[in-house]
């Protein structure tokens, strides 16, 4: 067995793997597992080349998605692949869930009275949208973010993020997110290291590359795809649609 996984050589799997909506790390992890059958995580991190923290995320992704199996012996966790037919129920559940969101924006998109409706493309322009958004919501208001697997904000945002955060505090705007239980860690950090922020935590919660984004007069969702895409609708009626939709989800959460 190679000490390495040859990514070049598996280039087109990994690809189709992200279009599943798994991300790049998760995409490799699962393909690495694959061929090494059932290991701790160390033969995985040398293996893929990632940083500990992201096999050890990835990891705990793909078992809540049902592609990997965790046992432990002896006290140490070890980690298997499941066999790839599982892929179909992922992209079954994808399907379902883009005919809810599809759906759902249909309902939206015909309802009457005052209704805008953006749609903004391109890291670039997405940044831009973000502080506009930011800077036009009231002071001591509140962000409500459904998120999940795929949420690539972070890494959109980069340099930024601190000045976003300035004008956040400044204006006092709390972040209350439901993300998923993969999420778990850099949740717990970002709850530690940003102020004005709560999260809980829905077990099955997967949302693909899609996040919702609701404050108290509209809603836009952060689509993480190639582009990357927002689309914003300003209606207040919608939005207070939306979060009703979140608090149902909130008590659900943990």
């Amino acid at each position: 067995m190679s000490k390495n996984f040859d990514k070049n050589k598996y280039k087109d799997i990994l690809e189709d793997l992200t279009k599943l909506g798994l991300s790049d790390k998760e995409a490799l992890v699962y393909s690495t597992l694959l061929s090494l059958g059932e290991t701790g995580s160390s033969p995985i991190i040398l293996a893929t080349g990632l940083h500990g923290q992201y096999v050890y995320q990835s990891l705990y992704s793909l078992e809540s998605k049902g592609l990997v199996q965790r046992v432990i012996k002896k006290g140490r966790n070890k980690f298997s692949a499941k066999d790839p037919s599982v892929l179909s129920e992922l992209a079954n559940n994808q399907q379902k869930i883009a005919d809810s969101l599809s759906k759902r924006l249909g309902e939206i998109v015909i309802l009457p009275g005052g209704q805008r409706f953006e749609t903004i493309q391109g890291e670039e322009s997405f940044v831009s949208k973000e502080f506009e958004l930011l800077r036009d919501a009231p002071a001591n208001s509140t962000l409500l973010i459904i998120g999940g697997e795929g949420d690539q904000y972070f890494e959109i945002m980069r340099s930024r993020l601190g000045e976003y955060e300035k004008i956040r505090l400044d204006k006092k705007i709390t972040i209350r997110y439901l993300g998923s239980e993969s999420q778990r860690l850099s949740l717990l950090k970002s709850q530690e290291t940003r102020r004005l922020f709560e999260f809980r935590l829905l077990p099955g919660l997967f949302t693909g590359e899609v996040n919702t984004n609701i404050y108290s007069n509209l809603i836009f969702f952060n689509i993480f795809g190639d582009p990357s895409t927002k689309v914003v609708i300003r209606d207040p009626k919608v939005a207070e649609s939306y979060s009703q939709f979140f608090e149902t989800l909130w008590k659900l959460g943990h």
